[in-house]
């Protein structure tokens, strides 16, 4: 499985990327079982509600809700989750290198399941992922 994170499904999503846009095709060509998480989906809710144009949030929210239903599953926090959100939270913490808690949690999430993380994000995620048992991390150019 792969997590799709919220900096490359923003680019999916805007069609600008060619990159991306083709990456992500390949991975469906592939049969690659794709998902989001609930962080995600919260994060571009919030971009689509933050427009300030209400016909370019109609027209984004139908956008955002379409891509939604090519998923199986939209992935969510639950105890164990919770728990290693915790760990790594108090450990970078304890280094002076506290990241984003929206990144910290899709990390955990991904740490949880076992997937990886694809994410364009070379500055926060590293340094999750360093702390981690598992390789979570697909960093994307």
């Amino acid at each position: 499985m792969k997590i799709i994170e919220t900096d490359v499904t923003v680019d999916f999503l805007r069609g600008e990327n060619s990159f991306i846009k083709d990456r992500i095709n390949e991975l469906v060509k592939q049969g690659k079982d794709l998902r989001i998480t609930q962080i995600t989906l919260s994060e571009l809710w919030y971009g689509v509600h933050s427009l300030k144009n209400k016909q370019k949030q109609i027209s984004e929210g139908k956008k955002l809700n379409n891509f939604i239903i090519k998923f199986p599953e939209i992935l969510t926090l639950n105890v164990q989750t919770s728990k290693i959100y915790g760990e790594i939270c108090a450990e970078l913490d304890k280094q002076g290198q506290r990241v984003p808690q929206f990144d910290l949690l899709n990390a955990a999430i991904a740490i949880n399941t076992k997937s990886q993380l694809i994410t364009r994000d070379k500055s926060h995620f590293p340094r999750i992922n360093a702390l981690s048992e598992f390789d979570f991390l697909e960093l994307w150019d």
